[in-house]
C-alpha cells in the first residue's frame, strides 16, 4: 500500500525505527587531538636524545615541546568529555585522557626536578598509553554510541502508595 492509502484507511505507515547514530563530529576532532597528541609525545624522545647527543638546543625544544604536550593532555580531555556528553561516545576516553593528563603534570614536575629515575620511565608509559588510546579511537568500538540507560518510571502524584 502506498502512504495515501494508508493514511486514508487510518493504518500508520510503518517507519524504520530511529538508528543509534554514533558520535560523529565530537569523535573526529578527538581523533585529530589525540593525534597530534601522540605526536607531540612521539617528539620528547627525539628532542631528548638530540640533546644527549650534544645539541644543546635540543634541550630547549624538548622544554617547548611538554608545554605543548600539557596544552594537547588538556585539549583532549575537553574533546573527550564533548565526545562522551555531546556525541553520545563512550565514558572511558575521559578517565584514560584524565590519567594521561594528570601524569603529564608530575612528569613535567620530574623533568624540572631532574629526576631522570622517575622522568624517563614515567615519559615511556605515557608515550605507550597515548598511542593505544589513539589506536583504540580509530576502533570499531569507539564509533558506536553508547547504550541508551532506561529511564526509571516515578510514581504518579495521585496514584502512589500510602
Amino acid at each position: 500500500m502506498s502512504m495515501q492509502a494508508d493514511a486514508i484507511i487510518g493504518e500508520p505507515a510503518a517507519s524504520p525505527p530511529p538508528a543509534d547514530r554514533g558520535p560523529r563530529a565530537s569523535l573526529q576532532v578527538l581523533r585529530v587531538v589525540a593525534v597530534l597528541h601522540s605526536l607531540a609525545f612521539l617528539g620528547q624522545p627525539v628532542f631528548a636524545g638530540g640533546y644527549l647527543m650534544g645539541d644543546v638546543d635540543s634541550l630547549a625544544l624538548h622544554d617547548i615541546n611538554a608545554f605543548v604536550v600539557t596544552g594537547l593532555a588538556v585539549a583532549q580531555l575537553i574533546c573527550a568529555v564533548v565526545y562522551f556528553w555531546g556525541g553520545r561516545g563512550r565514558a572511558g576516553p575521559i578517565w584514560a585522557s584524565l590519567a594521561v593528563a594528570l601524569a603529564v603534570e608530575v612528569q613535567v614536575g620530574m623533568g624540572y626536578e631532574r629526576l631522570l629515575v622517575v622522568h624517563l620511565p614515567l615519559g615511556v608509559s605515557l608515550t605507550v598509553a597515548q598511542i593505544l588510546i589513539t589506536i583504540w579511537l580509530f576502533g570499531a568500538g569507539a564509533a558506536s554510541a553508547r547504550p541508551r540507560r532506561s529511564r526509571r518510571s516515578l510514581p504518579s502524584p495521585s496514584g502512589g502508595a500510602r
